[in-house]
């Protein structure tokens, strides 16, 4: 008697399981890489508005106090305190991404003469 070629139900059905398996892990992979890309991106964003608010008070030394506004659709807080050299200010901005992430960056700015 001969013995037929080919594969089983048996075989196929476990081939067909672990395919799914493989499938849903990267489906998952995939989601969870583009939605870490989107929040890289939106931080990213956040630092960029941080570092130009800190070029503004380069360019145009602010005076002491605390300035909140929203720029690019980012909510921002700028604190300018005085330091012990009169020449210089201190300028700390917290830029607010979405989903709660923060930005924060601390910059002395020299103040002119004048």
């Amino acid at each position: 008697m001969r013995r037929a070629r080919g594969f089983t139900l048996l075989e196929v059905l476990v081939a067909l399981v672990v395919l799914a398996v493989g499938i849903v892990a990267l489906e998952r992979l995939l989601g969870r890489s583009v939605a870490g890309v989107a929040a890289d991106a939106e931080l990213t964003r956040a630092m960029l508005a941080a570092r130009a608010l800190l070029a503004e008070a380069e360019v145009r030394p602010p005076e002491p106090g605390t300035t909140t506004g929203t720029r690019g659709g980012l909510t921002f807080e700028r604190w300018v305190g005085r330091t012990a050299a009169p020449a210089l200010r201190e300028v700390r901005v917290r830029v607010f991404a979405s989903g709660g992430a923060a930005c924060e960056l601390l910059e002395l700015v020299r103040v002119p003469a004048g």
